[in-house]
């Protein structure tokens, strides 16, 4: 595989701007920190579920699905960390309430695979793919085997930058590009990337500037 950053660098950007979502605390400390993130400008909120009892997430879930702006778009990660009931319900309630839920991402471990694009296809709300697809073969052989839902795509991790381009390209997949916390230059090459294949202009995942030390935002565009 060639040199990543040099690879990405040399493509053109195309010029409409693109968001970026953040990634809120797990638990209830989203409650206390969506609200300082919306004044910094952050439409759509990362947050991570399957880290502690399922009624306990449920109940800050309705909390804080209560108090986001119309606006707010909210995206549910559970790492692979849900059983099969638990995606089941948390779909069938993301189904049923008023606030704008993007999509779960990941619900089910890796291993279940045909779970998930079963799921899928009997909810409304949609899946993400992530660690299923977290390199390009993966992203491959998921797409052969027939998902067509969202992809999460980190690219500091995914392999050939060339075929990851030509892959999206050729098959007009729904992709969200994803932070793995790299390297400022890593992090612009991959910013790059998403400028030129996120087709639905979904924010992407680099929101993550409120865990690290203050650095520049980089500036970055998309179709």
């Amino acid at each position: 595989d060639e040199d990543c950053n040099t690879s990405l660098i040399s493509s053109p950007l195309p010029p409409a701007p693109c968001p970026s979502a953040s990634l809120l605390p797990s638990g209830e400390g989203a409650l206390s920190q969506w609200e300082r993130l919306w004044k910094q400008g952050y439409r759509t909120f990362k947050w991570k579920i399957g880290v502690d009892a399922i009624s306990n997430e449920l109940e800050i879930f309705e909390l804080l699905t209560r108090s986001l702006p119309p606006a707010a778009k909210l995206r549910l990660d559970a790492n692979g960390g849900l059983s099969y009931e638990e995606a089941k319900l948390w779909l069938g309630i993301c189904d049923h309430i008023p606030a704008n839920i993007e999509f779960l991402e990941q619900p089910l471990p890796v291993s279940q695979f045909s779970a998930m694009l079963e799921l899928s296809a009997n909810f409304q709300t949609a899946i993400a793919l992530d660690e299923s697809v977290a390199t390009l073969q993966q992203l491959e052989n998921c797409f052969q085997q027939g998902w067509r839902g969202i992809f999460v795509i980190k690219p500091g991790i995914a392999g050939s930058p060339s075929r990851l381009r030509q892959f999206c390209q050729k098959h007009q997949i729904d992709a969200v590009f994803s932070s793995v916390f790299e390297t400022e230059i890593g992090r612009k090459a991959a910013l790059q990337l998403a400028a030129e294949l996120s087709l639905k202009n979904r924010a992407v995942g680099f929101g993550i500037n409120h865990f690290l030390e203050p650095t520049e935002k980089p500036e970055f565009k998309c179709p």
